[in-house]
């Protein structure tokens, strides 16, 4: 067997694992049926209640925006903003787990790659992701009739696939933060937010200063969560984005670049002074 063929293995065995662990405990998939609906949904509302409904607010709305589809624009976002969370916990939490259970010592040990340490519990969270953005987007249409076209979502598939490996490569700086620090919970919730506000999320990049805004095309969800709205809501092609798809393919570079080296560093140093048996 290859090295590539048993470290497959053990990537398909480790996200084996994390979802027989999940399927122990059915409650905890009670809350993708109403918090993806809920959370969102309240937000809809309450700026409709702001605008009432007057077409001037839509169409200032639209200008900033790129879309008068408020609903959905608030739904994206909120998508996103479950998809960011997931990929900032998952592979730090994969190692934290591994650090305080005392195994990740035993873990680094072995002769299977890194990547299946970092990359396969997070891995195991996708049917969760896919689940809860088919709720999100059946909650758009029957309670704001907002359909998404099917050529629009085969679209944003493949900006999906464009985005993964930035946001893993931001994962796995995070996660080489455990190797240092060991908690790093604080540092996930403050840039988790820092991605929020600057991203695009939440409203349009547009309403930020300007410095903010440089800061703002500087990181790659901005892209991501601009050309998925583009693509579900404004109709756009592949090719209207295509230069955001290279830019984030740019910035890829250099994160995972960035990530492989901080990874190793710390890496060595974590067996010098002894910070992977500790918890």
């Amino acid at each position: 067997m290859t090295l590539a063929a048993a470290d497959l293995r053990a990537f398909i065995a480790a996200v084996r694992k994390e979802l027989r662990t999940a399927r122990r405990y059915p409650t905890q998939w009670l809350g993708l049926m109403f918090w993806p609906v809920l959370l969102p949904a309240s937000y809809v509302l309450m700026g409709q209640a702001f605008s009432g409904s007057d077409p001037r607010s839509i169409a200032a709305f639209a200008e900033r925006s790129g879309t008068a589809q408020f609903a959905g624009f608030v739904f994206v976002g909120f998508a996103m903003y479950m998809w960011l969370s997931t990929i900032l916990w998952g592979p730090g939490t994969a190692l934290r787990t591994e650090q305080m259970r005392g195994s990740l010592e035993a873990v680094f040990l072995t002769p299977t790659s890194r990547l299946v340490a970092l990359f396969a519990p997070p891995a195991a969270a996708l049917p969760t992701l896919v689940i809860t953005f088919g709720v999100m987007g059946v909650a758009m249409w029957l309670l704001f009739g907002v359909a998404l076209p099917l050529d629009g979502v085969l679209r944003a598939l493949v900006v999906v696939a464009f985005a993964l490996p930035s946001l893993y490569a931001i994962g796995a700086l995070f996660a080489a933060g455990v190797l240092r620090f060991g908690e790093i919970g604080p540092i996930v919730q403050l840039i988790r937010g820092l991605f929020v506000l600057t991203c695009g999320i939440t409203f349009p990049v547009l309403m930020l200063p300007g410095w903010a805004q440089t800061l703002a095309w500087a990181l790659p969800p901005t892209y991501i969560v601009q050309d998925i709205r583009a693509v579900l809501l404004q109709g756009s092609r592949l090719g209207d984005i295509a230069l955001d798809l290279a830019i984030t393919v740019g910035l890829t570079a250099l994160l995972a670049a960035f990530a492989i080296v901080t990874f190793r560093y710390l890496e060595r140093s974590a067996r010098r002074n002894g910070m992977l048996g500790r918890y």
